[in-house]
């Protein structure tokens, strides 16, 4: 599958906040997990579930952290 370039963000919207939210609180949440998956309860779909929590969130926070970049690069071109 080829890679396509996406343009750059116009404005930081509503949705673009609540996936930064969202992935911050993944990333805690599938530690948690992993943490209980190893030492109370070690069980495979646990692991993976909290694998899982914890790659998605990271993904999330790495695609708005570029986005964001992305948008402030865009804005300081317009101003110059």
């Amino acid at each position: 599958m080829r890679r396509r370039l996406i343009p750059p963000p116009e404005k930081l919207t509503v949705t673009d906040v609540a996936q930064l939210i969202l992935g911050f609180l993944m990333i805690p949440l599938g530690l948690i997990i992993l943490y209980h998956a190893v030492t109370r309860i070690p069980t495979v779909t646990a692991f993976v579930v909290g694998l899982a929590f914890l790659a998605f969130g990271l993904y999330r926070v790495t695609t708005a952290s570029v986005r964001y970049g992305m948008l402030r690069r865009s804005r300081a071109k317009t101003r110059t």
